[in-house]
């Protein structure tokens, strides 16, 4: 497979995973800050989500104003949902070859609808019919992935970019509770269950015991929850070693190296440790090294051995390498 195939193709699946993460965390985050209102809790709740997902730094004041319309629609924050979907469709458009029509056809809608006076409209008038309709568009996406592409090298990358972006975006949904200022509330807990579609896994599993520690046990180390960085670590490794073809747990390049270190430490500590550690600092340690295997699978299947030492990065390349 070409090289620029298989980064067309992962990027694909990045995308779109982002903008349905992003949208789940505006969706919880808005009902979470209204509730808190009629509570009488003063608390500034889209602090916290910004910061998680860096988007406060290079936000204006006219964006900390109104942060929902920042995150769902701006032009300039490179992740928000409709640059997410744009980029997504660009990158569906170099491979079309590679896709069904009806994976084009949904991602081809979306985009439209988007980039149309309806979006916004839409949101105003009723946020949840919006909300419903980027998320419902994943689900499908993610199905028809499965069910009408060939399960080849071109639909591991696309498995790879899906898994990578869902465990960001998961430790991302996490830490925000390390950023509220002081202890996380029932209400805080629910929520980030919520982003990460876990309520009903959740209560499962621990019967209603609610609490920061078993939330944090749950997204980070549960073995069957597609959802937690434990079980999407586990597919990557899984893929990166049916790209290369080398039995899991040997490596052959930087990329497989770094995964299954990773793996390694989510099979082998526990939230006891990352606790003990600083529950923040573990998740950024964490995000941290998924950076480092999203460069790694860059450098080893995208960019040349060659080029990696002589030549300068693309801008198009490093903007698309900075969003990991």
């Amino acid at each position: 497979m070409l090289s620029r195939v298989a980064d067309n193709l992962y990027w694909m699946n990045r995308y779109v995973e982002r903008a349905e993460g992003v949208t789940r965390l505006v969706e919880v985050k808005r009902d979470t800050n209204l509730e808190a209102e009629a509570k009488g809790d003063k608390r500034d709740y889209w602090r916290s989500a910004l910061q998680a997902m860096c988007a406060s730094e290079g936000a204006q004041e006219e964006d900390l104003n109104d942060p929902e319309s920042f995150i769902l629609f701006s032009k300039r924050w490179s992740s928000s949902v409709i640059n997410s979907i744009n980029q997504a469709r660009e990158n569906a458009r170099m491979v079309r070859d590679q896709l069904s029509e009806e994976i084009w056809v949904e991602l081809n809608n979306l985009y439209l609808f988007l980039n149309s006076p309806d979006a916004q409209q839409t949101y105003l008038q009723d946020s949840s019919k919006f909300f419903r309709r980027v998320i419902r568009f994943s689900l499908v996406f993610q199905g028809l992935s499965d069910a009408t592409v060939h399960q080849d090298e071109g639909w591991l990358f696309m498995s790879l970019g899906k898994y990578l972006e869902r465990a960001d975006q998961t430790s991302r949904a996490l830490d925000t509770l390390t950023l509220l200022g002081n202890e996380p509330t029932r209400l805080d807990l629910i929520g980030v269950l919520r982003i990460c579609s876990a309520q009903s896994a959740y209560r499962k599993r621990y019967r209603g015991d609610l609490n920061l520690r078993n939330v944090a046990d749950f997204l980070l180390f549960s073995q069957d929850f597609p959802r937690s960085l434990r079980f999407a670590i586990r597919r990557i490794d899984s893929n990166l070693h049916d790209i290369s073809g080398v039995p899991a747990g040997n490596f052959s390049n930087e990329a497989e190296r770094l995964t299954g270190s990773v793996l390694a430490q989510l099979n082998f500590s526990g939230i006891d440790a990352m606790l003990e550690t600083g529950l923040h600092e573990s998740i950024d340690d964490l995000q941290k090294k998924l950076i480092e295997v999203g460069q790694s699978i860059f450098e080893t299947y995208v960019l040349l051995p060659f080029e990696i030492k002589n030549a300068s990065v693309p801008p198009v390349v490093q903007s698309q390498m900075q969003q990991q």
